[in-house]
């Protein structure tokens, strides 16, 4: 898998390094990734894997001054640096980032092969591109397309065939924000979710109607349930947590604070 191309070991494995205990994802970093800069900021132990198909998100996120104007940060807004290897809050530099972090550019989606897809990245106003999807938008979008670009497509399945599970025997936990496309995301887990402990996915209340053929939140919320999830809306319900009920003795041993999961 190209987009894997130096990341595995002889054994095809990831390459995580020996000091780190568990594995995060994080599905749609957009420009500043704020998931992975709380991840890796607090802890020092956690590897964190981001996954953003747009070359432009990437561009942001190796180096992107706070003052340039694009975008106008909150107060306490953690930014990821990558040509820096920090993590920045109020232009303040809090963490190093180290081998601690690995960036795919891709996109995900409920594939059985590697794809490549059309991606809408919509008008990047005020630098809030990250609502770009591969799906097409429609006229209730509060924005235009920018442009359309080809992306490659992969299923987690496919990046998680590649863990060193004897290491890992979980994954701690998976965050997604897709644009109406996270319960595809969170499908191409396939036969990995019940070794997922956090799901975090962003709720389609927000964007409700602004994506052709977009996921359905009842639908969504069934197939969590079926498959032994504890389902928790938070943040005005534009975000939901899935708690893995085959771990709730291991979460006591996991030392998570609510701004790690976000809560």
């Amino acid at each position: 898998m190209d987009i894997l191309s130096g990341k595995l070991d002889k054994r095809g494995k990831l390459i995580v390094p020996e000091d780190q205990a568990y594995i995060k994802f994080d599905v749609g970093l957009a420009g500043e990734a704020p998931h992975s800069a709380i991840w890796l900021s607090e802890t020092d132990d956690r590897f964190v894997i981001g996954i953003e198909p747009l070359s432009y998100h990437w561009e942001m996120l190796r180096q992107y001054e706070v003052s340039s104007g694009i975008r106008d940060y909150p107060e306490n807004y953690p930014i990821l640096q990558l040509e820096e290897g920090v993590v920045k809050l109020n232009r303040e530099n809090i963490s190093e980032i180290g081998d601690r972090f690995c960036g795919l550019q891709c996109a995900v989606d409920n594939v059985e092969e590697i794809s490549e897809m059309d991606f809408y990245m919509m008008d990047p106003t005020d630098g809030a591109s990250g609502s770009s999807s591969l799906l097409k938008p429609t006229e209730k979008h509060p924005r235009f397309i920018e442009k359309v670009v080809k992306t490659p497509v992969v299923s987690l399945e496919m990046i998680l065939d590649h863990v060193d599970w004897e290491r890992f025997p979980f994954i701690e936990h998976i965050k997604t924000d897709c644009e109406g496309k996270d319960f595809d995301v969170v499908k191409s887990i396939g036969k990995y979710l019940d070794r997922i402990v956090f799901i975090t996915s962003e709720w389609s209340v927000n964007n409700e109607g602004h994506w052709e053929g977009q996921n359905n939140n009842v639908d969504f919320t069934h197939f969590m349930i079926h498959n032994n999830f504890h389902v928790t809306g938070y943040k005005g319900c534009q975000d939901v947590l899935f708690i893995n009920k085959n771990y709730l003795d291991e979460i006591i041993n996991l030392k998570l604070n609510s701004k790690m999961l976000g809560l």
